[in-house]
């Protein structure tokens, strides 16, 4: 039975794509009847242009068949002018003098006609400039493209903000609500914990209170007269039924706090297609360093900031509070965007991504504490999984908005958007949060911690040979050098941004699947190895050309990868947490977040000095290389064991970034 939210967000996407297919259809009309005149306007204006300079050599006393460099003239118009087919002069007659292009055209092209008159008026030639209606076609095409992807988006960003729209406590109602229709379809009676008194839920619950009270008399009266074989089948019907029992409810941590992380994380995402063009354009003359170094420092420095920022930050989101390390995270965050799209220095532009990081750090460890602190520790990978899909889904919404905008406005407008998209988020926090206590005595993950995590079974190839790579290979590849190379091949920051959707759509939809998969074989080290390996020998498949479509693929195989590998990776080193000597796995947890983060700093300063010295394919291949490599070694690094169940049983728990929980 499909639930109230899922039917809902099914309503919802039924009319956004049925609006959005007769926008799609309006906008290809109207580009149908917009471009054919433009491009006929331009046709005549290149013709009348053209006519003039012969009218001017001719009135020089230069006959016309003894004109000189008409066909390159004719022939540097076409180049600059894709759909100019054919341009020719011909006389009066019809005689061809200069003809540049198709000799043979189809008959129904549109053909526009520029005449070539003598000071007395009296006609001399006519120029005509055939137009390419397959260029007119590619427009076309082109903005049904742009509208699809942005339809796609519009329904992404739709269904993420329901939550927002409809508020926290409608959420709330209808979970309560879709619970108990659930529970009474399956024949379960059991009493919910929530306290949702709505009009359509409470007469559910007052019927439910009715029979389980009821339950509870007959079975006081079997109890006090000790009747065994009544009490027996009570015990049966409570099984099949779950009458005297309490269903704890649904937490909602992650919901209420997925639409103002959604927001704040697609403000960042909408960096990535052109954020390598904008900084050639800023890169100064002299520099020690090459310009591909050049320009993969704000990757870097952006890197760098939210790794050297993620252990801290998680100790003083704890001690502001919640809600206001996010608002101050999201401030901080929108005035590095602001002052990136701002300023016209590199080196500024280095600082206002590193403040842009620092904000971002914030955000991501006080959204990630906010979930685990109001969830049971049954709840935390549930309500951690939705977190984690709201920054998957704003990598999928996040590059194809960022390259429209800077394709039609620019890179600085583009920040600037992302500055107002942190600024919502923060007033989506403001309203949406609740205000949570300030706690004192928080400790972080010291240097002896990170050290001893070391000394954990295993943990180190995994780290260094999986985690660290995996991250590297991300950024290096998906963030730096493909934009890059596609940038020099000539294409859009919006073709650019639609290619990036690759990843994000494969981790979305693979990563529940592949995890089900490694827990259900018991396989986790087996689909850590196989990831790296498909993710790695993607990356060397460039080795074979750097067409757009091969392109597509690498990023196809590094989703498939590192959907793979990112859930049982995740497993195994909460796994070696409880195996860590004195039982510091605060300290393993830390230490894989810091080594992922390095490889998220790493990898774009590499692939940078890697491009200036070998080229794009070789060194895509050569980071695939040691993806491989480190695959390989982590699986001849021998078995892992397990811990046992009373061991893992009286282990502390630990948060995601490190911080005991």
């Amino acid at each position: 039975m499909i639930g109230l939210r899922a039917g809902i967000s099914l309503a919802i996407a039924v009319i956004l794509c049925a609006a959005l297919a007769v926008i799609g259809w309006a906008a290809g009309r109207a580009a149908e009847r917009t471009i054919v005149p433009a491009i006929s306007a331009k046709a005549d204006s290149v013709g009348r242009s053209a006519a003039a300079l012969v009218e001017n050599a001719v009135q020089a006393g230069i006959p016309l068949d003894q004109l000189v460099g008409v066909r390159d003239y004719f022939d540097s118009l076409r180049a600059t002018n894709a759909e100019l087919a054919q341009i020719r002069m011909m006389t009066t007659f019809g005689a061809v003098l200069t003809e540049s292009g198709a000799p043979n055209l189809p008959a129904d092209t549109p053909i526009v006609y520029s005449a070539v008159t003598a000071r007395s008026g009296a006609p001399l030639a006519t120029i005509a400039i055939a137009i390419d209606t397959s260029v007119i076609s590619a427009q076309v095409s082109a903005v049904l493209v742009d509208v699809a992807f942005i339809g796609i988006v519009s329904l992404l960003v739709a269904l993420e903000l329901v939550a927002l729209v409809v508020g926290t406590s409608g959420v709330e109602a209808l979970a309560a609500l879709e619970a108990r229709i659930r529970a009474l379809a399956g024949g379960r009676l059991s009493q919910h914990a929530d306290a949702a008194k709505l009009p359509l839920i409470a007469p559910i619950d007052a019927r439910v209170e009715q029979v389980n009270a009821v339950h509870r008399q007959v079975r006081a009266t079997a109890e006090e007269k000790g009747d065994a074989r009544a009490l027996a089948a009570l015990a049966e019907v409570e099984t099949r039924t779950g009458l005297g029992s309490v269903h704890p409810g649904e937490n909602h941590a992650a919901t209420i706090v997925r639409p103002a992380l959604f927001l704040f994380m697609v403000a960042e995402e909408l960096t990535r297609p052109f954020l390598p063009r904008l900084v050639q354009g800023l890169v100064p003359a002299h520099l020690p360093f090459s310009l591909d170094f050049a320009m993969s420092l704000p990757i870097v420095v952006f890197m760098a900031g939210v790794a050297l920022c993620q252990l801290p930050f998680a100790v003083a989101s704890e001690r502001l509070g919640r809600r206001s390390s996010f608002m101050l995270g999201a401030l901080v965050a929108a005035v590095g965007y602001c002052a990136s799209g701002l300023t016209e220095d590199y080196w500024l532009f280095l600082g206002t991504r590193f403040l842009s990081a620092i904000g971002y750090a914030l955000v991501f460890v006080s959204a990630q504490g906010h979930v685990i602190d109001h969830s049971r520790p049954s709840e935390r990978t549930a309500g951690l999984a939705v977190f984690v899909k709201a920054i998957m889904v704003a990598g999928l919404c996040g590059p194809p908005i960022g390259g429209v905008i800077a394709d039609r406005l620019g890179g600085q407008a583009a920040f600037l958007v992302s500055a107002s998209l942190a600024v919502i988020a923060l007033v989506v926090a403001f309203f949406s949060l609740p205000r949570s206590a300030p706690r004192r005595g928080s400790a972080g993950v010291g240097v002896s911690d990170l050290a001893a995590a070391l000394k954990a079974p295993r943990l180190a190839a995994l780290l260094f040979g999986c985690a660290l790579p995996a991250k590297f290979l991300l950024v290096a590849v998906c963030f730096y050098l493909v934009p890059v190379e596609l940038q020099r091949e000539g294409y859009s920051a919006a073709a650019i941004g639609r290619l990036q959707m690759i990843y994000p759509i494969l981790m979305v939809v693979a990563v529940p699947v592949f995890a089900a998969l490694a827990e259900r074989m018991n396989a986790r080290s087996g689909f850590v190895i196989a990831g790296g390996l498909v993710a790695g020998g993607g990356a060397l498949l460039l080795t074979l050309g750097t067409s757009p479509a091969l392109i597509a693929l690498v990023l196809a195989l590094l989703g498939i990868g590192q959907s793979m590998s990112i859930a049982p990776q995740s497993a195994l080193v909460a796994d070696s947490a409880r195996h860590v000597p004195g039982g510091s796995s605060a300290g393993v947890l830390g230490l894989f977040r810091l080594i992922e983060r390095s490889g998220n700093a790493a990898g774009p300063a590499a692939a940078g000095l890697l491009l200036a010295a070998i080229g794009f394919a070789a060194a895509t291949a050569s980071i695939g290389i040691m993806v491989v490599a480190g695959a390989l070694a982590f699986a001849l690094s021998g078995r892992h064991a397990s811990a046992t169940p009373t061991e893992a049983a009286h282990r502390p728990e630990v948060s995601p970034e490190g911080t005991p929980l």
